[in-house]
């Protein structure tokens, strides 16, 4: 019987979002990012983060925003890929803000609009994705929607692809956004948003920008710079940081910024057999490993289909407390732990908690924190806990 599953915390998220308004309190609006199914948590959540503080909500397709929709109506909604046309009727009815990254885009929206909506203009700072890239057709995207009774500027934004701690991408976007909006009052837009989460935790806050996209943070992730000394390499390194920044004269750089949060999310599973494996015996595809003596191997049903797709014999997990290392290749759907006779089949099995991170796991496997949580979160059933 499997029963792998994710343990999401609401209480967890919420106070992480409440942690990091105390200490950023000088912005208007909170977007709680919650593209990818919500970073793999799910979107029930959404409520969960509103109550902590989160203000506004974002996500990047129309179909993300709709699922969302099912769990709150009201709360502004950000889409941040631009809608298929098509679909615009039903972006209005879900009342979701919608994206503007080109003029030729405008120009299509306004021979299809009939009704109100409101819309945020993209801007191109350096990234080379979506958005805007020439002055002059920011100016007449600006003038073309203050102008359209049933379009409303709510906001303009860039989405930056630096933190600029030993290079100049930072300050060059920042002031790149600057001079793309220079025929533009930034005081009459109402949402002017740059910062994401590693952004609000490397730098001072910008002071025309009013709104900053909380997305990893709030899961419990902080992406703060830590300027660790022990070791050489981690020596050279900050010695490196420093001289750029004041060869390059860039912005100040925080570091080592402590904030109270925590990861939301745990991961269980169960062992759904015990078995003998003699010495010289193999385990797993390919016959990648052989018992180098006899031990003990517990089946659990866990593999790449969970997003847990392990290399041979580089993994552990915990079961009463204690680490069990992986033997063999992980298949789709299960993987064998090295066991002793402590373990027993009822024993739960501890895929992600206080002691595995999945940022250690993301380590583990050579992948993205973020990749871990989209993995978990797409191929397992959830539990939400709420007030204990």
């Amino acid at each position: 019987m499997n029963n792998t599953y994710l343990e999401i915390n609401l209480d967890t998220l919420k106070n992480n979002v409440k942690s990091i308004i105390k200490i950023y309190n000088n912005y208007d609006y909170y977007f709680g990012v919650v593209k990818s199914d919500a970073y793999g948590h799910g979107s029930y959540i959404v409520n969960s983060l509103i109550e902590g503080g989160i203000n506004y909500l974002a996500v990047s397709y129309l179909d993300e925003a709709i699922e969302v929709r099912k769990y709150n109506k009201d709360i502004p909604l950000l889409c941040f890929v631009p809608i298929d046309l098509n679909d615009l009727e039903k972006a209005i009815e879900n009342n979701i803000t919608i994206t503007i990254t080109s003029y030729n885009y405008l120009l299509d929206l306004i021979k299809k609009l009939k009704q109100n909506i409101k819309v945020h203009i993209k801007l191109d700072c350096g990234m080379n994705r979506l958005g805007f890239k020439n002055k002059n057709e920011v100016t007449k995207t600006y003038k073309d929607i203050v102008n359209n009774k049933h379009i409303k500027l709510e906001g303009i934004y860039t989405h930056l692809s630096s933190v600029g701690v030993h290079e100049s991408g930072y300050d060059d976007q920042v002031k790149r956004f600057k001079e793309l909006t220079k025929d533009i009052d930034l005081n009459k837009v109402p949402i002017v948003h740059i910062t994401s989460s590693s952004n609000l935790v490397a730098h001072e806050k910008i002071k025309w920008t009013n709104g900053v996209r909380l997305g990893s943070i709030m899961y419990g992730y902080n992406p703060t710079i830590r300027t660790n000394n022990h070791g050489i390499i981690n020596k050279l390194r900050n010695l490196r940081n420093k001289y750029m920044q004041k060869k390059l004269k860039l912005s100040k750089i925080i570091t080592d910024v402590d904030l109270d949060i925590k990861p939301a999310i745990k991961m269980y599973t169960n062992i759904i057999q015990i078995k003998d494996v003699k010495k010289g015996e193999q385990v797993g595809y390919g016959l990648s490993y052989k018992a180098k003596e006899y031990m003990k191997i517990a089946i659990i049903p866990v593999g790449y289909n969970n997003g847990i797709g392990f290399g041979i014999s580089s993994h552990y997990v915990m079961i009463n407390d204690k680490k069990y290392y992986s033997v063999g290749q992980t298949s789709m759907n299960m993987m064998a732990i090295k066991v002793d006779s402590k373990v027993n089949i009822d024993d739960k099995v501890y895929i992600i908690n206080e002691k595995i991170t999945p940022k250690m796991v993301a380590n583990m496997t050579n992948k993205l924190t973020i990749e871990i949580l989209l993995m978990a979160g797409h191929s397992n059933k959830k539990i939400y806990i709420n007030d204990k």
